[in-house]
């Protein structure tokens, strides 16, 4: 969640393409329109915020993730 776009680096593979910026985001119509590509950003943004915040990260992270999400679906 810290790093994404390091999970593989490989000759085979290739290397990860998950993204971790707003500023690299992935326009595509496959992956249904880049949800794994760019689920880095969410996943990075809230790995800042629970680092930043201190305690565990259910405690207030999660808590706020949860009503954002919410407000999503709304």
């Amino acid at each position: 969640m810290s790093a994404p776009a390091t999970a593989y680096d490989d000759p085979v593979l290739g290397r990860d393409p998950q993204v971790g910026h707003l500023d690299d985001y992935v326009h595509t119509a496959e992956d249904n329109g880049g949800v794994h590509l760019n689920s880095g950003i969410p996943n990075r943004a809230f790995h800042l915020a629970a680092t930043a915040l201190d305690g565990p990260s259910w405690e207030q992270p999660a808590r706020i993730w949860y009503s954002a999400l919410d407000l999503l679906d709304g």
